[in-house]
């Protein structure tokens, strides 16, 4: 998850408008204007709706109280940040749009298309990942990776496996393993005392 930066946000010079293609993000972003002291350009606080029902998931809203489409704020040559990049849920299966590139952890990296996670020479069907993104039976298939494509990045299909064309949008948090002495260092490095390892 990134860190938003609400002063950029608030500063109408800097053209900056956040796209909510989800109702559930609507209603996030929404709070979170409101408790970072904005109001609707009306003076509503934005704890009273949301306007997600007038453009749907082109919703978009600028710093200055008012809402659009995506294809509005575009045409002005807003930069569009998606609040999906910045909510603090986990990345689910539901998530993943037609599109996308994720990584495996095996290393292959396939192209979300048509219920499907595609590459050159072979294909998974995304309802065999569980909702958590996890292969049953093959560690190596879990997703690890999810990437958003740079199109003006892109001149033919295979450009987009190739990472400096992608923009990292989601990482699997993996627990960190530690041998026994290990731990032993780190607890006497943290407390400040030696510590000795009791064998049961």
């Amino acid at each position: 998850m990134k860190k938003f930066n609400w002063d950029e946000f608030k500063n109408k010079d800097n053209k900056i408008a956040v796209h909510c293609k989800t109702e559930e993000e609507a209603i996030d972003f929404c709070k979170q204007m409101y408790k970072h002291g904005m109001v609707w350009a009306s003076g509503s606080s934005y704890l009273s709706y949301t306007r997600y029902g007038v453009y749907r998931d082109k919703t978009c809203y600028g710093g200055d109280g008012r809402y659009q489409s995506y294809d509005y704020f575009e045409k002005y040559k807003y930069k569009i940040l998606e609040w999906s990049d910045y909510m603090n849920k986990e990345f689910t299966k539901a998530d993943l749009r037609d599109g996308m590139v994720v990584e495996q952890r095996d290393g292959n990296m396939y192209l979300v298309l048509a219920g499907m996670a595609v590459r050159k020479s072979g294909r998974n069907r995304i309802v065999g990942y569980t909702d958590d993104l996890k292969w049953a039976g093959y560690t190596g298939g879990d997703i690890v990776k999810v990437y958003r494509i740079n199109p003006k990045s892109l001149k033919c299909i295979e450009d987009v496996f190739i990472k400096n064309n992608l923009e990292l949008i989601w990482e699997r948090k993996e627990p960190k393993k530690m041998t026994v002495e290990e731990m032993r260092k780190k607890l006497e490095e943290l407390t400040g005392e030696e510590i000795e390892v009791m064998q049961e």
